[in-house]
């Protein structure tokens, strides 16, 4: 009854992927909290305005600077 025994060896393209989501996971939410509470604070719309406001560019900030640590820090 054994089972396969084959060895699994992570490539470097799947370490790659794995910190990329990683780092787009932690990237949203910073991206969307820092942003929605800048513009609270420099302008003079209430919480629920700064965050329509601040929805998409900390969604495409936070894809793109989640993404860019991912990349750097799998670099060799």
């Amino acid at each position: 009854m054994a089972g396969p025994t084959e060895e699994t060896e992570v490539t470097h393209a799947a370490r790659m992927g794995k910190a990329i989501v990683r780092g787009v996971a932690v990237g949203f939410p910073v991206c969307l909290i820092g942003l929605t509470v800048a513009i609270w604070l420099i302008t003079d719309l209430d919480i629920v305005d700064s965050v329509a406001t601040a929805l998409l560019p900390g969604i495409l900030l936070g894809g793109f600077a989640g993404g860019f640590a991912g990349v750097a820090a799998t670099m060799d």
